[in-house]
Order: structure tokens, then sequence, then C-alpha cells
């Protein structure tokens, strides 16, 4: 029971903050595992990290797309330079329009983290995002960010996949060898 709980820490660690997990299991006395393990445990949490985040962004996404036609409908008609119709009955159909002043659209607030994504999109696309991902953002982060820019989930899998293999490799190679004194230890 214990090293399953050791096992499903890892797993949520990597799931969430990827470059933490790895890291986490090095660091911490408690967890024993071995480099191959480290390494399994990472990806698989960070693979359902993206797997999950990836529909919750979806879902937040159309959500965020339905609130956005609610709210742009009512001040498109504001923002309109002529009220809706309004026809005169019972004899001939006339209609009338009232002229109303427009007033300026407001300008789409952008943060700094928001700015650097884009550029970073621009410049490398997908690739770049989801080398990034696992360690400079959160898998979350990355993933809506990925799901709102790229329609093909599977790429985003892949790509995703290679990028979280890579950075655990990576990141267990230098904490395994980080543990490791001597060269004899390096050879064996």
């Amino acid at each position: 029971m214990e090293a399953f709980l050791k096992i499903l820490t890892l797993i949520l660690i990597s799931s969430v903050k990827f470059a933490f997990g790895p890291s986490f299991a090095y660091l911490n006395e408690q967890y024993d595992f071995t480099w191959l393990e480290t390494n399994i445990y990472a990806i698989m949490g960070g693979m359902m990290g993206v797997t999950i985040f990836m529909h919750v962004s979806d879902w937040l996404i159309s959500m965020w797309d339905k609130v956005r036609e609610m709210i742009f409908k009512r001040k498109r008609r504001r923002n309109s330079m002529f009220s809706p119709p309004v026809a005169d009955t019972p004899e001939l159909l006339e209609i009338h329009y009232n002229y109303v002043e427009s007033m300026v659209p407001e300008k789409k607030i952008f943060t700094p983290r928001t700015r650097k994504i884009v550029k970073i999109w621009r410049k490398y696309g997908l690739i770049g995002l989801a080398a990034l991902t696992p360690i400079m953002l959160s898998i979350p982060v990355g993933t809506f960010f990925m799901t709102r820019l790229e329609k093909n989930k599977k790429k985003i899998i892949f790509y995703m996949f290679v990028s979280i293999t890579s950075w655990s490799l990576l990141i267990t190679t230098i904490f395994q060898l980080a543990h490791v004194r001597t060269l004899h230890e390096i050879l064996q």
C-alpha cells in the first residue's frame, strides 16, 4: 500500500507540474525508485495530465465561447449605429431606425505571460510550446493554450509525449549522475 501511494504521488505531481515529479522522487529519501521506474511513472503522470487537461480545456473553451457569445451579442446591439427595426402596423409595413451613437470598442488585455506564450507560438509553433510546457509552463496551462491554438489532438499528444519523454530522461539522468559519486559507479 505504501509503495502504491509513492507511485501515485509521483504520477500526480508529474501530471500537474512535470519538472517537480522526477526531482521530488530523487530528492526525497523515502522514494527509492530506480532510474527506469522514475522515468516510467513521470511519463505516465505527464501524459495523464495532458489527456485530462486537454478534455477539461475543450470543455472550458466551449463554455467560454458560449458566455462570450452571449456577452458580445448584447454588446453588438449597443455598439451598432442603428437601433433594432421597429415596424408600424396595421396597414403598410414601414420600418424605422433610430440613430444610436456607437461606443469605442475595448482593447484586449494581454498579460505578460500570455504575450510570451503567443510570441513562442508565432515563432516556434506547436513544437516550441510543447518543448517548453513541461519545464517552464505547467502541463495544465500549456495544454490549455495548445488546445486553444491547435485543433489536431493527435498532434498535441504526440508532441507532448516526445517532449515529456525527453525532459524526463534528461532530468532523471542528471539527478542519477548527481547522486553517483565515483566514475566506477557511473560505469556500473
